[in-house]
């Protein structure tokens, strides 16, 4: 028995080295924007290539791991395990980065119009504004932070396609954006419920800090009923194909990682916030891309 449980060990150890990589190097989450991306363009029947989904991956890839080498002694206090993860190559982060970057420019030289790579620079200077000069606001405005960031992930998630291709600007484009916007203010304001110890000791005016965690999951069940309004709108005024409907079951997906988070400990709620919420929006295009081929 004991000869079998070594040999388990080091399988097992590696095995979870990847799963912590996949989770806490950004990989995962990275992978919420080409979702979007290519979400956003099967239901508006626009172009989409690899490329495109490549770009839309390395710049919050880039990013995710920007911040976490950067909040290394910050996350030690509130998500251990995630720094010790990180550490332990922290060193190689400059490289890392590196590599990120150049695969990046190669894919905008190569593929990119110059409209896109504006629009590029353009959401990059607001992700660094926010770090430089706009973050002291997150302590005087209410949930300024998460509103900021859901802007951010719904215009790049929403526009892409169209500015990749040049094409004609329609509404669909715009509803689609508010119903990411909801969608991903949902996502954002959850992931700070983790982090209610914290944010309180900095000062920090979140939902979760100011209304307590049975009040904001209240809440975010609100914003993921609203959600969908945009999207039903357009489904109705014939901006947005109906095959649509079948992201209602969004709807339950979320409600079902809500009511498990309210009985959550801190460690329950790092992995929902980690995985399930975050897996969501991996999950639509497959889902859309389902309901194509049924109709």
């Amino acid at each position: 028995m004991i000869l079998a449980k070594n040999t388990q060990n080091p399988a097992a150890k590696y095995l979870k080295t990847i799963q912590n990589e996949i989770i806490y190097g950004g990989y995962l989450a990275a992978l919420v924007a080409p979702s979007f991306v290519l979400t956003v363009s099967l239901i508006t029947n626009s172009n989409i290539t690899l490329q495109l989904l490549a770009i839309s991956y390395f710049i919050p890839l880039i990013v995710y791991s920007y911040d976490y080498y950067q909040d290394l002694e910050e996350d030690s206090k509130t998500n251990i395990e995630r720094t010790l993860h990180l550490s332990n190559k922290a060193r190689l982060y400059p490289f890392i980065l590196l590599i990120y970057a150049i695969i990046l420019v190669f894919l905008l030289i190569l593929y990119a119009n110059i409209y896109l790579i504006g629009f590029i620079l353009a959401l990059i200077l607001l992700g660094m504004a926010y770090n430089y000069f706009l973050k002291s606001l997150t302590s005087k405005i209410l949930a300024f932070k998460n509103f900021y960031t859901a802007f951010i992930w719904a215009a790049a998630g929403s526009f892409f396609p169209l500015i990749y291709n040049l094409g004609e600007i329609k509404i669909s484009y715009f509803l689609l954006m508010a119903f990411i916007f909801l969608k991903c203010l949902v996502n954002v304001i959850f992931f700070d419920l983790k982090d209610i110890n914290s944010d309180k000791k900095q000062g920090l005016r979140t939902l979760p800090v100011l209304c307590g965690k049975d009040k904001t999951i209240s809440f975010l069940n609100f914003l993921n009923i609203l959600a969908f309004f945009p999207l039903f709108l357009g489904i109705y005024m014939g901006f947005i194909h109906p095959y649509a409907i079948i992201m209602l079951v969004f709807y339950f997906y979320t409600a079902y990682y809500l009511k498990k988070s309210r009985k959550a400990e801190d460690g329950n709620l790092i992995f929902l916030s980690s995985t399930l919420a975050d897996f969501e929006f991996i999950l639509w295009p497959l889902v859309i891309l389902m309901a194509q081929i049924m109709l």
